[in-house]
Formats: structure tokens, C-alpha cells, sequence
């Protein structure tokens, strides 16, 4: 595989000024799924360059989650002429054509994703917004490998005519890159099993950085027990988080991992919003999925799995330098913790389902 035809973009800014140079570059198709569009400077652009490419006589299919996208309004969306959008999920009951289901209000789709032309696709934790813009992320900026399998992931949540394939994480003979599409409708849960069977075989290292980190019993284990058999285990959480309650949750599984013998960090720079592993030198995973209930039970997630060497080694030197901008929690941080936030992490923990 050409090493060359993935870019990892590190800064929103520069993740938008591609994308937007590339979608204007559209000829045939534009598929996008996105978590959070917010209205703004990037918004309101991403927009303007939908519509005109859709006046050139582009095919435009524009997904966004209701959820995720709460703080734009209705019209921002609506306005659209030419675009095929689609809200996932609804949260307003006025917007639902049918019966209003509760149930889905859980069930979002959490996927950042572009394809253009059927050919260069972007795949990562990044959103559309002006507030993302000091954020630490990964995004990924690909031609052509895995795209057929990412359309027809995209395709079959727009129901689209797609050859699809269902992905098995144990294949006779495994490619470069792969994909892992996380849907609710799933039961095999797919990306809590690539985490939990790449942990346990494991040798030399587990090197994971997460946004939400509020992994259940089953994973805490797997990292726990490799940890014990001597393997490199080392987590990265945000210092700063967007959101306190995952961040309170998240307290309780550093406490059980330190313990352990994992080596827990906290970057301290600015919010961490990447979702990134690497496990020894065989493989990296990227993508949307988060190490939370939400992103294994509830939410559509898309991950790739690569085993490319150079990639692997350029996701390794990311990790590092994340590394480099973090402070590692210790023991003695964890017992002199007040007890007042260790009652509110157990509480919020115990609702770790729904985060």
C-alpha cells in the first residue's frame, strides 16, 4: 500500500481547508455523515460549497444527528436546496413523520465521515464547528483502499443500493486496512470485541488515547491482565474535558487500572478528542468509536483497522508526542482525591451505560 495515500490531519483548521478544497473538486458524489454541524464560519461554508456543488449537477447526501447537532437550528438544515440531507434520529417530536421513539433518542449516529467521488474519503473524531478548532484530534484523509467498504457503510445507513458485505473481525487472510462498522441493530458488537481480542493478544504494547474513556468490566479486565503479564499498557485521557460527567465516571476505572500497573495519562494541552490504539507493532485502529457504552451498544461508530507498518509507526510517534504534553496520574493523586468527587465519580459511573 502506498503509505502516501493516508494523511493524518492533527487541527481542525486544516482538516476543513482540504476538505472544502476537495469537495469543490466534486464531480460525481458527495457522501457525508456527520456527528455535530454547527452554524458559523466553517458551517455556514461547508453549506454554501453543498449547495453549489449540487447546482453543477453533483449527487449530494448530507446526514447529520439530531443530537449532535441540537445547537444549529432546524433552518440551517432546511435551507439546504439540491442537498439530499437527512436528520438521524430526530429529537424533536414535530420533525418525526410517524410513531416518536424514546428508544432512538439513545441510538445516535456518531460517525464523522466524507466520501467524494467514490474515491477520497476522510474518517476521524472530527466535527464541523469553530469551537473544535484548539481541539486535539485525529482525522483521516484517504484514496481509494478501504472506500468501497466505507460506502457501502455510509450507503446502507442513507438505505441506498449497496453490495454489502458484513465485516468479520477473524479472517483467513487479513487485509492492510479494514473496516469496522458499529451498528446498534449489531449484537456482535464488533468494536467492543476488536478491542477486547486485540488486547488479549497482545505482547509488547497497548497504547490507547480516548476522548470518553468509561470502559465497562470486560475491557477494564482485558487491560488489566495484560498489564499483569508485562505488556506496555498505557491510557490517555483528557486533562480538560468538554464533558464533567465522563470526566467524574472516568475516575473510578483509572483508580482499578493504576492499581494494576497501567500507566495512565492526562493530557494536559487543550481537549483530546482523538480515538486512537495501537496494539504492539501490528496494529493501529482509528476512527469515531469511543471507549464507552455508547460507542459499543448504541451509537453507529466506523473504525479503521490498519496493519500497515509506516502508518502504525506514525500513529506511534503522534502517541508519543501526546505523551510529551501530558502529566501521568500516580498513586498518591488517586488517594488524596477528595471524597467528595470519588462519591460523584462512583455515581456517575454507575451510569456508565448511557455515557
Amino acid at each position: 500500500m502506498n503509505d502516501n495515500a493516508i494523511k493524518f490531519i492533527r487541527k481542525s483548521a486544516r482538516f476543513y481547508r482540504l476538505l472544502f478544497d476537495d469537495l469543490k473538486n466534486a464531480t460525481r458524489s458527495v457522501k457525508i455523515q456527520m456527528y455535530c454541524v454547527e452554524q458559523g464560519a466553517y458551517g455556514d461554508e461547508l453549506k454554501r460549497i453543498l449547495k453549489d456543488i449540487a447546482r453543477q449537477g453533483v449527487e449530494v447526501d448530507f446526514m447529520y444527528d439530531s443530537a449532535g447537532s441540537l445547537a444549529s437550528s432546524s433552518s440551517y438544515f432546511d435551507n439546504m436546496d439540491g442537498v439530499n440531507v437527512t436528520e438521524y434520529h430526530p429529537v424533536n417530536p414535530r420533525r418525526v413523520s410517524g410513531k416518536y421513539s424514546f428508544n432512538k433518542l439513545f441510538r445516535r449516529n456518531h460517525r464523522k465521515i466524507v466520501i467524494i467521488d467514490s474515491h477520497i474519503w476522510y474518517l476521524g473524531g472530527m466535527n464541523i464547528g469553530e469551537r473544535f478548532i484548539d481541539w486535539e484530534d485525529i482525522m483521516l484523509r484517504g484514496e481509494g483502499g478501504p472506500v468501497d467498504d466505507l460506502c457501502n457503510a455510509v450507503d446502507r445507513i442513507f438505505n441506498k443500493n449497496s453490495a454489502w458485505r458484513q465485516m468479520h473481525l477473524k479472517t483467513p487472510q487479513p487485509q492492510v486496512i479494514e473496516v469496522c462498522d458499529c451498528r446498534p441493530r449489531v449484537k456482535h458488537y464488533p468494536t467492543k470485541r476488536l478491542y477486547i481480542s486485540s488486547i488479549k493478544k497482545a505482547k509488547e504494547r497497548v497504547w490507547i488515547a480516548q476522548a470518553y474513556f468509561v470502559p465497562r468490566r470486560k475491557l477494564i479486565r482485558a487491560l488489566s491482565r495484560a498489564a499483569g503479564r508485562g505488556v506496555d499498557v498505557r491510557i490517555i485521557v483528557p486533562d480538560i474535558s468538554d464533558v464533567k460527567v465522563v470526566d467524574l465516571a472516568t475516575w473510578p476505572v483509572i483508580r482499578k487500572l493504576v492499581n494494576k500497573g497501567v500507566k495512565v495519562f492526562r493530557f494536559k494541552e487543550r481537549m483530546l478528542h482523538a480515538k486512537i490504539a495501537i496494539i504492539d507493532n501490528k496494529l493501529v485502529t482509528i476512527g469515531t468509536a469511543n471507549l464507552d457504552s455508547m460507542s459499543f451498544y448504541w451509537n453507529l461508530e466506523l473504525n479503521l483497522l490498519i496493519r500497515d507498518p509506516e502508518i502504525i509507526e506514525t500513529a506511534a510517534d503522534i502517541f508519543i508526542d501526546y505523551i510529551k504534553h501530558s502529566r501521568e496520574v500516580d498513586e498518591s493523586e488517586i488517594k488524596t482525591r477528595p471524597l467528595p468527587l470519588r462519591i460523584l465519580g462512583r455515581i456517575c459511573y454507575s451510569y456508565s451505560w448511557i455515557l
